[in-house]
């Protein structure tokens, strides 16, 4: 899968002689999750200017090529705003950045999860692009204008049932950093999948019917009042798809290190989450090598969910004892022939490398093993199809 993200964010270009119009320019580029590959195929782009919905269209849009094939690596895109005559106007505006055929251009959860099945969407190539849209521009009369907010982009996904959407605000620039990776942003489109006001829904379900199943997961998140926990929540996608997917959650609970609070501070703030399930979110800052919080440890977990967060092994024994501390102390307790209360671990990666697998040994050493896994296609434009892993991990036997 490729993002489209803002190397730099729109801003606006003054008229040159000769050339009376205002331009809104801004840089791309289009890579992996992680930004260490580029999109190496051509590709057909339309570059819109809409309202601060981030769905009217305010003028005609740009079409521009993206030459992969070429090794390109960044692009300058830009489009003419339009200036109002009122001079106390002011018009907010966003940049839209989109693949031109719609076979890539998908913001649904199942249309991710239809590609990952192999369920025919036309066209020989069926890797996602993902569609970017700034932050919203002020401009004036005067042709001047300003970020309304702070430097972020976002991500728009359908959620299933025809009309609610998910919004992802993402840091801008080079760094990998609070953005959405794959293994997230798959997990979040299988849970929506699960989610009993999809199944209620009386018209044809848009999730293909294929989907491989964990009817452990199933039944726990059919269970009345559950508290969940993610650890390493990055931009939030996980966390907030489950609330705003499964009326029956008590509480989630997305936690991070500090310099991700400030992204998911705004991905679950009233302005943009919201949904009427919002109030059951909250958030808190956690390092797995830390002492393990009162706010943390006074809640029985009924799930642990973690997504890609096993790719750097250094910290994978301090990511194992957090899940244990979550988990109450493993096995403690447990009487033989009686499992009593158990809380399950999902874990959604893509593997990286070998050293990866580091994980499981340390997970089994603690007494947890997989329940039951999956696995979710991820169709790559111009490359070798990936896989998502999806692992629920319970107590095993003594």
């Amino acid at each position: 899968m490729h993002y489209i993200r803002f190397l730099k964010t729109p801003r606006l270009q003054q008229p040159s002689r000769g050339n009376g119009r205002l331009l809104l320019t801004a840089k791309i580029t289009i890579t992996t999750d992680l930004g260490e590959s580029f999109l190496w195929t051509d590709l057909n782009l339309v570059v819109e200017l809409v309202g601060v919905d981030g769905q009217t269209l305010l003028g005609k849009g740009t079409e521009l090529l993206w030459k992969g094939a070429e090794g390109m690596r960044a692009l300058e895109v830009s489009l003419p705003v339009p200036v109002s005559r009122d001079k106390n106007k002011i018009t907010l505006a966003r940049m839209l950045v989109r693949p031109k055929d719609n076979v890539q251009f998908r913001e649904s959860f199942a249309g991710f999860l239809r590609s990952s099945s192999g369920v025919p969407e036309g066209g020989s190539d069926e890797g996602h692009v993902v569609v970017v849209r700034s932050q919203a521009i002020e401009i004036s009369s005067q042709g001047t204008g300003q970020l309304s907010g702070p430097s972020l982009a976002e991500r728009v996904f359908g959620l299933g049932d025809g009309n609610s959407k998910l919004y992802i605000w993402e840091e801008t620039g080079e760094s990998i950093a609070r953005h959405i990776w794959d293994a997230g942003l798959l997990l979040s489109a299988y849970l929506t999948s699960l989610s009993p006001t999809n199944k209620s829904n009386r018209k044809p379900s848009p999730f293909p019917p294929d989907l491989p199943k964990l009817p452990i997961l199933q039944t726990l998140l059919s269970k009345p009042n559950l508290n969940i926990i993610e650890l390493g929540s990055g931009c939030g996608i996980v966390g907030i798809t489950l609330t705003t997917s499964f009326p029956n959650i008590k509480q989630v609970l997305l936690t991070d290190l500090p310099e991700a609070s400030s992204i998911l501070s705004h991905n679950t703030s009233r302005w943009v989450l919201t949904h009427p399930w919002r109030p059951k979110i909250q958030t808190r800052v956690l390092d797995w090598s830390n002492t393990y919080p009162s706010v943390v440890a006074g809640t029985e977990w009924d799930l642990v969910v973690v997504a890609d967060c096993t790719y750097n092994p250094d910290s994978v024994p301090d990511l194992v004892g957090m899940l244990g501390n979550c988990a109450g102390v493993w096995d403690e307790g447990v009487v033989e022939g009686n499992e009593g209360r158990e809380t399950l671990v999902l874990v959604a990666m893509k593997v990286r490398h070998e050293s990866e697998m580091v994980f499981f040994g340390l997970m089994e050493g603690k007494g947890r093993v997989v329940r039951e896994s999956i696995k979710l296609g991820l169709p790559v434009r111009g490359g070798e199809a990936e896989e998502i892993e999806i692992f629920v991990f319970g107590r095993g036997k003594r």
